[in-house]
């Protein structure tokens, strides 16, 4: 099942409105522009009246808002629901000091992401040229397997749930060539491209924090930031309880 959820953590027998209801939620919220229903069904795979009277009563509850065009938004409940999140968290107020002697100390650019589902959620993407407030959730979702945060939080994840997860509908992404890529950065301990690094944040994971370039980062330079950038995880992770 293509959900991105954490199958793990299954309950016996999960509510399925619940889930679907979720599904609608977070795929409103990732969209930057107003969505019908029968839109929303089809990216969703579900029937269109389901869909319907799942997003009238996200509407109903101010987790949506319905638009003149018949049309559905973010609601209210849904700017307080991430509000709320971010500040129970800790994690962002715990990293922000951080972030920024990173960005102090390395002149790079620094990121904060989680994973949802195929994609890097970013909490922070902001360099020394980048206002802190224009770094703050500042970045559209983008595709995992080709984030290096995406690939750190993809490492640790069972390569059964990896597979499930880029299968069907996904042909643009090689399953086998990604599992193999995955399997060296979780036993390496960090992700690295070209001209950026990542590593995690939390046992087990539950973000990434990475350094990134806009040249080929030197491989005499990388050792040092690694140690640098581990050492920003780990205090974050204390900081934040995770």
């Amino acid at each position: 099942m293509n959900d991105g959820f954490d199958h793990s953590q299954r309950p016996a027998q999960p509510n399925q409105s619940v889930h679907s209801g979720l599904d609608c939620l977070l795929y409103l919220a990732s969209e930057a522009r107003p969505v019908g229903s029968a839109e929303a069904a089809r990216a969703l795979g579900m029937a269109p009246t389901r869909v319907s009277r799942l997003l009238g009563t996200l509407a109903y509850l101010g987790l949506a808002r319905r638009t003149r065009e018949r049309k559905y938004v973010p609601g209210p409940g849904i700017h307080a629901l991430a509000a709320m999140t971010l500040r129970g968290s800790g994690l962002l107020n715990a990293a922000l000091p951080l972030i920024e002697d990173l960005i102090r100390s390395t002149r790079l650019t620094v990121a904060l992401g989680v994973l949802w589902r195929r994609h890097v959620c970013y909490l922070y993407h902001g360099g020394p040229d980048r206002p802190v407030e224009a770094a703050i959730v500042g970045h559209d979702l983008y595709p995992a397997e080709r984030s290096i945060i995406g690939k750190i939080l993809l490492a640790y994840r069972r390569p059964e749930d990896v597979r499930t997860e880029y299968g069907a509908g996904q042909a643009d992404v090689d399953v086998d060539v990604l599992l193999r890529e995955l399997a060296e950065t979780r036993l390496r301990g960090y992700a690295l491209g070209d001209a950026s690094l990542a590593v995690p944040l939390g046992d087990p994971p539950v973000a990434g924090l990475a350094l990134s370039a806009r040249k080929a980062l030197s491989a005499k330079r990388i050792p040092g930031l690694i140690r640098r950038l581990s050492a920003a995880a780990a205090q974050i992770s204390a900081g934040a309880s995770v």
